[in-house]
């Protein structure tokens, strides 16, 4: 195969990918204008003309509410677009889609009762329903917390039944969530969707919709129930005042419910009133610590966690001081490298030692090619006497791996890195559009290659796999996101500086050429 070709071949489908990203610069243009028409009429007013609904908002929320059911239909995060533009619409947890296949809204209420609405009072910090006969009595109001709702229900008669809150929901990805591949498709549909129980038992647990075969409950004295889903996410809070039956169902014509009945206490035969507290907003780590214990673990990263979660404690610890999430990553990475150095340093050595030693192994290879027994005892003989560890070459790779691994997860998770920043990026969430990136890296490893070529036992189909791994790592970095091609870019440059350092200190380029 001829590696022109091949780099041919990749500045082709780059042109094309290029033409594909104007192309849907120019398409986002036009779904923000058809999104802006969508959401003028609760733009223009706090009711809708029809009276089926009534808006609510405060600066960082904006509530669609069904003046009929009680409902809350759709929820619109002002502060978080849907797309990187100018005078896009905020993105919505509840909501429904266009089609009609997509359904997501949380309803509260009395067991074993239902109650027709009509609105009784609106204002710019609550409003409120009241029944046809007046028994029932529906608020909500923002709370002092940001992000956060309190819906009470009230019956002046009193109700035999539980209070209730419950979230509905279809199966699918969230609303407004890119699926594109250069939106950060594969980042986010490898993101987990599930309800999620945190109690006295267990602070986090998880199901899969689809695992949901039969109805799950549990009782604490506290915790909380959501939905879990890429970026941004609600959740019912319970609190210590209350012990609550949490509970999901298996699906009734489509619809999922999972949510929580507040259990009575003994002495209880009605219930008059009970406000609820909902969180709607984005998961961003160390505003969800404040507001409920284990309301962090929302933002799941997967097997990793254990390595996930100290990275990300890490990296908005630095970006609290930088206050830039782009130089935060790579401050980030030149710290961890710094740690790392120790372990790296025996593996770069051991490879160097191997590199010298490469003349001698491959005369004994060559000598006794047609006896494997005699050439295993040469090589360990040489390894031996050359103090050359042939794996030691293998402990850079694999002291760096958990971290690569980790840190994919931490960062398909961060909100914040959505529409951050850098350079000639707009989001660090989403791949590269110019690509500049996984060339760099590619070219970081080509000269990586130069400074530690194949070994001489290697055959020539191995040399050939070898030589063709900067362009698969290149395109792999394709379609990953802008901050951990970052990451890997900045991690294998100062890989490349400390290998020829210790190259140049242990006399491994002065014996066998500069490498490059």
């Amino acid at each position: 195969m001829n590696i022109r070709k091949v780099y041919l071949g990749v500045i082709v489908v780059l042109c094309m990918a290029l033409f594909y990203e104007w192309n849907a610069e120019n398409q986002k243009k036009s779904e923000i204008e058809q999104l802006r028409i969508a959401d003028m009429e609760s733009a223009t007013a706090q009711v809708s003309d029809s009276g089926d609904y009534v808006f609510l908002e405060n600066d960082l929320l904006k509530l669609k509410i069904s003046t009929k059911t009680g409902s809350l239909v759709e929820s619109r995060l002002k502060e978080y677009g849907v797309e990187n533009i100018d005078g896009s619409p905020g993105v919505r947890v509840f909501g429904s889609d266009s089609a009609g296949t997509f359904t997501y809204y949380l309803k509260t209420g009395f067991t074993g009762k239902s109650v027709n609405y009509v609105l009784d009072n609106y204002g710019p910090n609550s409003v409120t329903l009241k029944s046809s006969d007046g028994n029932h009595i529906k608020e909500f109001a923002f709370l002092p917390a940001t992000y956060e709702i309190s819906i009470t229900d009230t019956s002046l008669s009193g109700e035999t039944g539980k209070a209730f809150a419950a979230l509905y929901r279809t199966a699918g990805k969230s609303l407004d969530l890119k699926t594109s591949l250069l939106q950060g498709g594969m980042m986010n549909n490898s993101s987990y969707l599930g309800v999620a129980f945190s109690t006295d038992k267990d602070p986090y647990e998880t199901t899969r919709l689809r695992s949901i075969d039969e109805s799950i409950t549990t009782l604490s004295r506290s915790g909380w129930v959501s939905f879990i889903q890429k970026y941004f996410f609600a959740a019912l809070i319970g609190s210590g005042e209350y012990v609550y039956n949490f509970f999901a169902h298996p699906s009734e014509s489509g619809i999922y419910r999972m949510g929580y009945t507040v259990e009575k206490g003994e002495a209880a035969n009605l219930v008059y009133s009970h406000a609820h507290r909902v969180f709607v907003g984005p998961k961003i780590r160390k505003d969800l610590e404040k507001r409920a214990p284990n309301l962090e673990l929302s933002i799941d990263m997967g097997w990793f966690w254990f390595i996930s979660q100290p990275m990300v404690w890490f990296l908005d610890l630095i970006n609290e001081y930088l206050n830039n999430w782009a130089l935060s990553i790579v401050l980030f990475t030149l710290v961890l490298k710094l740690v790392l150095f120790p372990v790296t340093a025996k593996g770069f050595v051991s490879m160097g030692n191997m590199r010298k030693a490469g003349p001698k192994l491959k005369e004994i290879q060559d000598r006794y090619k047609d006896d494997r027994q005699k050439l295993g005892q040469e090589m360990m003989k040489l390894y031996k006497t050359e103090k050359v560890n042939p794996m030691g070459g293998c402990l850079p790779i694999i002291a760096q791996m958990p971290f690569f691994i980790g840190f994919f997860f931490a960062l398909r998770e961060m909100v914040e890195l959505r529409h951050a920043s850098m350079l000639w990026i707009s989001d660090l969430s989403v791949p590269d559009p110019f690509f500049i990136l996984p060339i760099m890296f590619g070219l970081v490893m080509v000269f990586t290659q130069k400074l530690s070529p194949a070994p001489p036992t290697a055959d020539q189909t191995q040399q050939q796999i070898i030589k063709y791994m900067p362009v698969v790592f290149s395109v792999f970095f394709f379609v990953l996101p802008v901050a951990l091609c970052l990451y890997s870019v900045i991690n294998s440059g100062v890989s490349l500086g400390q290998q020829r350092y210790l190259y140049k200190k242990h006399g491994v380029l002065g014996e066998a050429g500069s490498g490059g």
